[in-house]
């Protein structure tokens, strides 16, 4: 017969080898919980970046120059041409403009939104419009966004954005900006069923003296299909984190599903 202490002692190791694994059984089950909590979070992440669906508005800041570039000068680092601009459909004396404020030529205006380059009309009626290549699905919302400037040589601000579906105009507003400085422009079209399949075209327009425009998006609300590169980017790297995280917590005991006797 056993000693009563080896017993006792016998007894505790049992005890004690019992209450390890369920710690460890705990620790594991905690760690796969925060593991899969964290991927999950990640996923909602990911898809709502996704969310945003622009829709390709060629040369939208103006950047893209006609051949010949801007060959009417105005001033220090200012140029100008009256003439096409490259992907939009403009006449009369409108074109593109480089005001200068890459130099510190200030005259027409303090800051630039995009680039160096906006696109101007000094025709009252006068269009820049550009046609893209979606078309109108009945429910979908559509938001234009353009930022429109009021010259610091210029006594009032008279430019005008809109969206043309099915010969029907959806103004863009806005709050008008300081003199010299820009504001941004929203308008916003709900798909009709009438106008299904019917193309989707901007407009920047002027009613008076010399408007300006610049940084032009379009935007619908479906759900892209493909995660945005950078999304996905971030995802593989939080991922790649949480098995480094893993495998640390292993190699110190905490993922231990082994225990010996």
């Amino acid at each position: 017969m056993k000693p009563h202490a080896t017993i006792l002692l016998e007894t505790l190791a049992v005890a004690g080898s019992a209450t390890f694994r369920e710690e460890q059984h705990m620790r594991t089950s905690i760690a796969l919980v925060g593991t899969s909590a964290l991927v999950g979070a990640l996923l909602v992440l990911v898809t709502t970046a996704a969310l945003a669906a622009p829709i390709t508005v060629n040369n939208p800041s103006f950047e893209i120059l006609p051949p010949g570039g801007l060959p009417i000068g105005c001033g220090v680092g200012c140029s100008y041409n009256e003439g096409p601009i490259p992907d939009w459909t403009n006449s009369g004396f409108s074109g593109e403009f480089i005001p200068g404020t890459q130099v510190g030529n200030f005259f027409a205006f303090n800051t630039i939104p995009d680039g160096i380059t906006v696109a101007y009309s000094n025709d009252n009626g006068g269009i820049i419009s550009q046609t893209v290549g979606a078309t109108v699905q009945a429910g979908v919302v559509y938001t234009l966004q353009v930022d429109l400037g009021w010259r610091n040589d210029v006594p009032a601000f008279i430019g005008t954005a809109n969206l043309l579906v099915n010969g029907k105009q959806y103004l863009a507003t806005g709050a008008t900006p300081l003199q010299g400085n820009w504001s941004n422009f929203t308008a916003t079209y709900t798909g009709l069923a009438a106008d299904v399949g019917d193309p989707i075209t901007i407009q920047l327009d002027s009613i008076g003296e010399q408007s300006d425009f610049d940084n032009v998006r379009l935007a619908d609300n479906l759900a892209s299909t493909v995660p945005e590169p950078g999304s996905v980017d971030i995802l593989g790297a939080a991922l790649i984190g949480v098995l480094a995280f893993a495998r640390r917590k292993r190699a110190s005991g905490y993922l231990c599903t082994v225990i010996p006797d």
